[in-house]
């Protein structure tokens, strides 16, 4: 049995913290989420819906069922226990179907300010939400009003100081967007990665939801973006961003509902779409290997491939640094056209080129067969060693 507790605010300097013990068979803990005093009022002491969803899959992974001594979300309970519990369980066989006990049940209306958010990171799914929710056309109710920027696992799976300190030098750099566009940005920090001491990949909606349900009191509408089509939808056990359209429905409360933002859209689509978002030109910011732009790991390569592709790349020469670009450029492609049988962003930018009629390098052609051997090798192996670690797990 996993037992939560009753949340209690600290204050810490100018950060509110909002915390909750749990018991386990292991032990006593705390699980807590902190944000700038301002944001204090937002703060739900008397509900523990965002406790539940952040220990819920440390409780499934060790067949733990929950003990919430507060009240949760009627939605949230029945959602859980109807539908997401199962379908993590399905997705991910080694979380055990648990059941949850609540002390008591709240179907009322968290008293709020009706803001609307979404997180931003500077990526080009985050500027697709945005670029959807702040022009004319979005329906005045749903316009953003909030940016929030989280510390829950994206800056390193398991936590600890050197991601904390990753989250801060991430975080400046998001800063000025939100400054010259005037909406507040939210700063989120949390243990919860220390906690639940998980890969972020296949965790990381439900840690993100968490985050955002400690703030039901300012929120009515939270835009998450998605990093999958609907097409895509799959109970993946390595991406959950594959059922991102189900599993943000199940954590949603009376008051606060997520939506799957960007789902109906390509990448490749979602890339060309903000090109014509000017900031972006100043502020896009893709790379996951350091805070800024590095401009030659696979994420920042694959941008600029769909940013040439769209003809738009000289715009961003601020964000990047195109000489290395262009060094890297025949290399990466070779890796573009031996992957693009499995990975669909591969498959979708090199369809493109060759519809726009943007050239592909000879030597590329030549490198992709011996690229895709070593794929495969690669591949056999890590099926092999995934065969022998489940051998000697059933000795």
């Amino acid at each position: 049995m996993l037992t939560i507790h009753p949340p209690t605010l600290i204050n810490t300097n100018d950060h509110v913290r909002i915390q909750a013990s749990f018991e386990t068979e292991a032990g006593s803990q705390e699980l807590w989420f902190s944000v700038p005093n301002t944001y204090s009022a937002y703060l739900l002491e008397n509900r523990g819906d965002a406790f539940l969803v952040g220990l819920l899959l440390l409780a499934m992974k060790n067949g733990w069922d929950i003990k919430i001594n507060c009240p949760i979300s009627e939605r949230l309970y029945y959602t859980l226990t109807n539908y997401l519990i199962k379908a993590l369980h399905l997705a991910m066989p080694h979380l055990k179907e648990i059941n949850l006990f609540p002390k008591e049940l709240d179907s009322s209306q968290v008293e709020q300010t009706n803001g609307v958010g979404t997180g931003f990171s500077g990526g080009v799914d985050s500027f697709f939400t945005i670029y959807e929710h702040i022009h004319s056309d979005c329906p005045e109710s749903f316009r953003l009003t909030h940016f929030v920027y989280h510390n829950v696992g994206s800056h390193g799976d398991f936590g600890g100081d050197a991601t904390r300190a990753l989250f801060r030098k991430r975080l400046e750099l998001v800063k000025p967007f939100a400054e010259e566009v005037q909406l507040p940005l939210i700063e989120i920090d949390s243990n919860i990665s220390e906690i639940l001491q998980m890969d972020y990949v296949p965790t990381h909606t439900i840690r993100n939801a968490a985050a955002i349900l400690v703030l039901q009191g300012l929120f009515r509408y939270y835009y998450y973006s998605s990093g999958r089509q609907f097409k895509d939808f799959e109970l993946s056990p390595t991406i959950g961003a594959s059922y991102d359209i189900l599993s943000l429905n199940m954590l949603s409360t009376e008051t606060l509902d997520f939506f799957s933002a960007g789902s109906a859209f390509s990448r490749f689509e979602k890339t060309e779409a903000i090109t014509h978002y000017e900031p972006t030109y100043r502020h896009l910011n893709v790379c996951t290997s350091d805070a800024a732009n590095c401009s030659v790991c696979p994420k920042c390569l694959r941008t600029q491939l769909t940013l040439e592709a769209t003809g738009k790349l000289a715009f961003y020469n601020e964000v990047f640094d195109l000489s290395k670009y262009k060094n890297a450029r025949t290399a990466y492609l070779a890796e573009v056209l031996a992957t693009m049988h499995q990975d669909d962003y591969a498959a979708e930018i090199i369809k493109e080129m060759r519809v726009r009629g943007i050239e592909i390098p000879t030597a590329a052609y030549f490198r992709a067969p011996l690229l895709r051997s070593l794929h495969s090798l690669k591949q056999s192996g890590r099926k092999m060693l995934k065969k022998k670690n489940m051998r000697k797990e059933g000795s």
